[in-house]
């Protein structure tokens, strides 16, 4: 009867310890799985230090003034497309985008000049369509604590994930999401001053800036706050605008924020038209070779009439037929889940294979009377890969189906050289 006990009491014992060990295992396996992306990433800091960290919002190339204790520094990027349109003459057309310098000056840990200058489409004549030359920022930055610091100049509006971080290989597709093309503006920049932020918990951003401005003439049906930018170049201030943004940084890489941008919008006298108010939602998850990014954005308009009518030729107070109408609301939003299938590799070249869904409206409503204009709400569909032989370097392929409510859809075949340093 004793020994039975024992053996009993024996198998038992050793049961416990099996189980206990299952669980030790899963334990080390998981935590060897956290080691291998931390050791992944401090190898790819050791292969680009000087690029490989953002700074109070900025994207990697355009932080590296925040890696020096004093002198000048320079960076930049670049994109080469080729795009093939069945529906469009010519078919096919390549396009060196864009080709951007940054230089930064640090004048001591604490304050920094930092800057970015743009050419598009290869050279300049004299307006965007062939070709412009732009300060896209141009800020002094004054840092009392990596939890405080003061900011001022031509920013960058802190709206969606793209407008800040647009270096072309820290995002997937060969162009930029639609909706932060079209609802969101790219790359949206205005004169102003505020403070940001980052601590182990939170960052934020929140500035005061220049208002929009309507002038008549001057309006894109398919991205109704494009051209109501005024992109700090004489611009009237009779109407500000107030932008901030909120991220709070959770386990594993996940961040989920929110940012909003609202503003006056004044005619050429300088008086009040109305109003916009956008708000956008973010989630951006970086973990076990995903990323994976959710960005929304909702914008309604107050008086959109009295904008309408500012914008269009006189004859729109006769005829509404005649008039591109503004938005009373704007609404839509963008999932993307991409996967690098070259982490299990002992590699520092990455793949991702990628897709992203998108839906939004550009003219969600319009005021009373008024026509919502052909096209403003689709669906995008958009799948490709974005190869990286270096982590500073991007070639990229997609296929992008832009299925129209009311109108033909369109297929659009595209192809990229990206690079950024």
């Amino acid at each position: 009867m004793r020994k039975a006990f024992l053996l009993s009491l024996a198998l038992f014992g050793l049961g416990f310890s099996q189980e206990d060990l299952k669980k030790e295992v899963e334990k080390l396996r998981e935590e060897i799985k956290v080691l291998k992306e931390e050791f992944r990433n401090l190898r790819l800091e050791l292969v680009i230090p000087e690029a490989s960290r953002q700074y109070g919002g900025y994207g990697p190339a355009a932080s590296k003034v925040y890696q020096l204790k004093k002198g000048v520094s320079i960076g930049g990027y670049g994109e080469l497309f080729f795009i093939h349109n069945p529906d469009k003459e010519p078919k096919t057309e390549t396009d060196l985008k864009r080709v951007i310098l940054y230089f930064g000056y640090s004048f001591s840990e604490k304050l920094k000049f930092n800057s970015e200058i743009e050419i598009e489409h290869a050279f300049v004549e004299g307006g965007e369509e062939s070709g412009e030359l732009a300060i896209e920022f141009a800020y002094l930055d004054y840092s009392f604590r990596p939890e405080f610091g003061i900011r001022g100049g031509m920013v960058l509006v802190p709206v969606g994930i793209i407008n800040e971080v647009h270096e072309p290989p820290t995002f997937f597709s060969v162009d930029r999401p639609y909706l932060e093309r079209n609802i969101i503006p790219t790359t949206w920049r205005e004169n102003g001053v505020g403070v940001y932020g980052d601590t182990k918990l939170i960052s934020y951003r929140a500035y005061v800036l220049n208002g929009m401005k309507a002038e008549e003439g001057e309006f894109k049906a398919s991205a109704p706050l494009k051209k109501l930018r005024q992109n700090g170049g004489e611009a009237a201030m009779d109407s500000l605008a107030f932008t901030g943004r909120i991220d709070i940084k959770l386990p594993r890489n996940l961040t989920v924020g929110a940012s909003t941008f609202i503003s006056g919008v004044q005619n050429e006298e300088g008086d009040n038209l109305g109003n916009v108010y956008l708000f956008s939602p973010h989630v951006w998850w970086q973990y076990g070779g995903f990323d994976i990014r959710f960005v929304g954005a909702y914008a309604t308009v107050s008086d959109a009439e009295n904008i309408t009518l500012e914008l269009s030729p006189s004859t729109c107070a006769v005829d509404k037929s005649t008039c591109e109408v503004f938005p009373k609301r704007m609404q839509g939003f963008y999932l993307q889940v991409a996967y690098n299938v070259l982490r299990h590799f002992d590699t520092e070249q990455e793949l991702y294979v990628f897709g992203i869904f998108e839906s939004y409206d550009t003219h969600a409503s319009v005021p009373s009377g008024y026509e919502k204009p052909e096209g403003s709400e689709l669906n995008i569909y958009n799948f490709g890969i974005s190869y990286k032989p270096h982590p500073l370097v991007a070639l990229k392929a997609d296929y992008v189906r832009e299925d129209y409510k009311d109108k033909k859809d369109n297929d659009v075949y595209r192809a990229a050289i990206t690079w950024m340093f």
